[in-house]
């Protein structure tokens, strides 16, 4: 069933003979943008558990989500179809309501059909499992799935408001760490790892944070003084060369009117991002308790681990405080592959979520075919050799006929109504300099637009309003 020979081939000390059968823990975090340690984008970070990890692992260092949204992003990874593909575009599309997603054999049922357990905890889809697939569906995907699935708490009743109410509130989790949900996750995960199995496993850990709201555990608002951040740079002409449908749509002005109230209060932006910083050394925290039981569990030597992020996040890049946007900022994320037996390397080329699909299906043999065309490549001839030749772009997009791709040195990026952005990578990494209009790069952007796609599912009719004062069906 499994095939041996390749990871043999690939790695020839990477597992036991005993154990030819490799396992999978997937990890996949809320809203993580590419401010860790082993991305080297924010200056001060402190994310020892993502090195660590590193250590063991290739870092692929470009690599980019399918959508810089929850919904579209989790889709992705699940079917390895784009959204272009399904018409997921937005947080209320549905796999249910999508008829090429319903067609495919998820990656979870694909594990599944080979004779792996699945185990799910954590956020892997963007709300209930069920709202996902049709019920008896899922009941047939998963040997075992325990919640939390989706819960982001704790939200502050009376936090710092900087932000806004309810889940924009930030501040110290008044409930230290037991009030975390992440905490309940771990423990599931902890008690899978620790148990022996007859059958090969297929394990996914979400973590929550650090999606909003940023409350987390005072000892990691503590690793970041007030005084110590660093804030993005924003240039004040940044906007000069944007598209101006660009500007509305996707620079929204509740968007710019949330941020421009945030910079212009007492340490308000630096409050945000104290917030955010503390979020993700939170996470790193979750992780190292997750690598401390996974290297003390009898699968250590024979598990695949795969972490990535569903998409990057704006602290005030491009005057934004979100995410939803085409730039590197939204999209750019962390994303580390651990094969046993490997040392730790960095891969510059530009690789995405949707290879996630083919390249698990090689690593462990799973030759049975699904129905569905899968978007991204095997990431094999990478982990073999991280400086191995790569001759595909990584595709995002945000919505209907708005996508972006990125090759080894250009950003390009084209919306549905024509309007288009190029920045050049090895002289602009923070994209403040839209070159699209420059007639020397029309052969660049010439050649990145053929990779944009040309047939879109259509966009689902939005789920109607209910009218205030009615209740639920």
């Amino acid at each position: 069933m499994i095939r041996l020979s390749i990871l043999i081939a690939l790695f020839p000390l990477s597992l036991p003979a005993a154990e030819p059968t490799p396992n999978v823990l997937m990890i996949a975090v809320d809203d993580l943008a590419d401010y860790v340690s082993i991305l080297q984008n924010h200056p001060g970070i402190k994310t020892p558990n993502f090195d660590r990890l590193a250590k063991n692992s290739i870092n692929f260092t470009r690599a980019y989500c399918a959508a810089p949204l929850c919904q579209p992003s989790r889709a992705a990874v699940s079917s390895g179809m784009a959204p272009h593909q399904t018409g997921i575009y937005r947080l209320s599309d549905s796999l249910q309501s999508s008829p090429p997603a319903l067609k495919a054999v998820s990656l979870e049922e694909q594990f599944k059909r080979h004779g792996y357990d699945t185990f799910l905890t954590g956020k892997y889809y963007h709300g209930n499992p069920v709202s996902w697939w049709p019920g008896d569906r899922i009941a047939a995907m998963w040997t075992e799935k325990k919640p939390p699935f989706s819960d982001h708490g704790p939200i502050l009743a009376n936090g710092d408001g900087v932000m806004g109410k309810g889940v924009y509130m930030i501040g110290p989790a008044p409930g230290g760490m037991e009030s975390m949900p992440d905490l309940t996750a771990l423990k599931n995960t902890r008690a899978w790892l620790g148990q022996t199995h007859e059958k090969p496993f297929f394990m996914v850990h979400g973590i929550s944070k650090p999606h909003l709201s940023f409350v987390v555990p005072q000892r990691f608002y503590d690793l970041y003084p007030l005084d110590s951040l660093n804030l993005p740079e924003i240039p004040p002409d940044d906007f000069s060369d944007i598209p101006p449908s660009v500007r509305k749509s996707f620079l929204q002005q509740r968007d710019l009117a949330q941020f421009e109230a945030i910079r212009d209060s007492k340490d308000g932006w630096k409050k945000v991002m104290q917030a955010y910083l503390a979020s993700i050394s939170f996470c790193d925290w979750v992780l190292g308790e997750l690598l401390d039981s996974f290297e003390a569990s009898p699968h250590a030597a024979n598990t695949i681990i795969v972490l990535w992020s569903d998409h990057g996040y704006h602290i005030g890049e491009k005057q934004k405080l979100h995410k939803q946007a085409l730039w590197t900022q939204t999209s750019r994320i962390p994303f580390l592959i651990h094969v046993p037996g490997t040392s730790g390397r960095t891969c510059p080329a530009p690789v995405s979520l949707l290879d996630i699909y083919p390249t698990l299906n090689e690593l462990c043999g799973l030759s049975q075919p699904v129905p569905q065309q899968l978007a991204g490549h095997s990431l094999v001839p990478l982990l073999r050799n991280p400086d191995h030749a790569w001759p595909h772009i990584a595709l995002t997009s945000h919505g209907f006929h708005n996508a972006a791709v990125t090759d080894s040195r250009y950003h390009y990026i084209q919306y549905a109504d024509g309007s288009t952005e190029l920045y050049d990578h090895s002289n602009d990494p923070r994209e403040y300099h839209n070159l699209a209009a420059q007639p020397e790069l029309r052969p660049v952007v010439e050649r990145l637009k053929t990779s944009i796609p040309k047939d879109w599912v259509p966009e689902a009719k939005k789920p109607a309003r209910k009218a205030k004062g009615t209740s639920k069906p």
